[in-house]
């Protein structure tokens, strides 16, 4: 189990992992899950390309940055067993649904309350909830 799976699945360990920082390569691998350059990933996290390449030297980053890969990587695992596994997921989080009003998933998640609507709408596909 990778330490963003760990993050995604175990709140304590979520916990941990935020206030110590999450490591670069985590970001790293998120965006590779995701298969979106880090760039993309710096932008949906909302985080500023010279602050990303800071973080890139430093190897970690702050509590607040952390909190915000953690609550992507927590959505990339629900929509992976949400729709069927990683490809499935990939596209489900880049393509507008319905559900979201047309939104697209990875843009309403920017906000805790926008991944929460996802999170939502995720469990309600895994579960079979049409309403």
């Amino acid at each position: 189990m990778t330490t963003l799976e760990n993050v995604a699945t175990d709140a304590t360990q979520a916990e941990q992992q935020i206030v110590a920082g999450i490591e670069w390569a985590e970001a790293e691998h998120l965006a590779g899950l995701l298969v979106v350059p880090i760039s993309r990933l710096a932008e949906l996290l909302q985080i500023p390309p010279a602050t990303m390449a800071r973080r890139k030297t430093q190897g970690r980053f702050t509590v607040e940055e952390s909190e915000k890969i953690v609550r992507f990587a927590r959505l990339w695992f629900i929509a992976c067993q949400a729709v069927g596994g990683a490809a499935g997921a990939r596209s489900w989080l880049k393509r507008a649904q319905y559900g979201l009003n047309g939104r697209v998933p990875l843009e309403v998640a920017r906000l805790e309350v926008g991944a929460r609507s996802v999170e939502a709408l995720l469990q309600r596909i895994h579960y079979g909830v049409l309403a």
